[in-house]
């Protein structure tokens, strides 16, 4: 039996789920099964943002492999949320894979833990991991430091791309059974997302739009040579920060320019943040009195995975380190298209 742990937004829920399909690919005689419970917890989506719940089987359909739920009664599973819970596992560095697997033991299901010991000190971190910032935490965010950290990765590109490859993990074989998932890889150059490709493809096939808001929209971006801006700040500005402060965009944007006739810029983000885009032209590198913009603003809630389908009718796309946006340059169908990112490991076809 293999037990695949899915949690986060839908950007992150696709890349578990393809582990899934790369861990079939591995292990064709085994048991699958897929574990949900963080989003069964409320106090988690404080910590960590689960955006709309666990979205799968709503947006493409996704019933299989079975939840691991399906293993136990009703009330069982209620006593094993409980357990859970009460550990407040999410105040220890986000502990689930010892919290969760000595839980499931207590009720009979034994797993070997593949995801290690996040907190092997029992450190209490406090509230949404934000610990206060020390001298290294600054001088990381300086432009000294964020330039050189580039050129640095630029110059060992292979080594940082080696760092990433996380195989063994994702074509994992095993007769035992394991709890795993949530590598989030295949996002990363050099993890042979080619062997399940066309399963993938097969997988992740949105649903027809039923509004004509997004059906008019789709038809403009696949007419001209439009170029999905995806500024995820929000839950994420802890990682992306320095990408708005240091010129990645204004960079991006520089490529786009030189490469692209008559581009046409759109703006895909999260919902708050649409007013500081508009409000930021310089940091963009963009001139928004001259340039063709769109800001993209109704995909909402529910509706918010439309964003991903729309920016793969986009010819190309700039985006920041966030799996969401990269599904997006994904679903991209033009040959030549360029796809920008600031981590010279994530698989675009530039990086700045």
């Amino acid at each position: 039996m293999i037990v695949i742990h899915i949690e986060s937004g839908l950007g992150n829920q696709m890349l578990s789920y393809c582990e899934y399909l790369s861990l079939k690919y591995a292990n064709p005689g085994q048991q699958f099964y897929i574990e949900t419970v963080i989003f069964e917890i409320p106090e988690c989506n404080e910590f960590i943002c689960q955006w709309n719940g666990y979205e799968l089987e709503r947006v493409f359909g996704i019933n299989q492999p079975q939840n691991i739920k399906t293993l136990f009664s009703e009330s069982e599973w209620c006593q094993i949320i409980h357990e859970i819970r009460a550990t407040e596992f999410w105040k220890h560095n986000w502990n689930y894979p010892v919290t969760f697997t000595e839980v499931f033991r207590k009720h009979g299901l034994d797993l070997v833990n593949m995801k290690g010991d996040y907190d092997p000190d029992h450190n209490i971190t406090g509230t949404g991991f934000q610990q206060k910032s020390n001298w290294k935490d600054r001088l990381k965010d300086t432009w000294t430091w964020v330039t050189l950290r580039r050129h640095i990765r630029l110059l060992k590109e292979d080594r940082y791309i080696r760092l990433m490859d996380n195989r063994k993990q994702l074509y994992l074989k095993s007769d035992k059974d394991i709890f795993t998932g949530q590598w989030l890889s295949f996002k990363y150059r050099g993890n042979d997302r080619q062997l399940i490709e066309t399963k993938i493809r097969q997988t992740f096939v949105f649903p027809p739009y039923n509004d004509e808001k997004n059906q008019t929209l789709e038809k403009y971006l696949d007419s001209v040579n439009a170029v999905a801006i995806h500024a995820r700040r929000g839950d994420m500005l802890r990682s992306n920060g320095w990408c708005y402060k240091h010129g990645y965009f204004r960079r991006a944007v520089k490529h786009i320019r030189k490469h692209v006739q008559n581009p046409v810029f759109v703006f895909f983000t999260d919902p708050g943040s649409i007013d500081w885009c508009k409000a930021h032209e310089d940091i963009f590198g963009l001139d928004y009195s001259k340039d063709t913009i769109k800001f993209i603003d109704w995909n909402i809630n529910d509706d918010s995975y439309r964003d991903m389908q729309l920016m793969g009718h986009c010819k190309h796309a700039i985006i920041t380190n966030s799996t969401f946006g990269w599904w997006g340059t994904y679903f991209i169908t033009n040959e030549n298209k360029i796809t920008i990112s600031p981590d010279i490991a994530i698989d675009t076809t530039f990086h700045c």
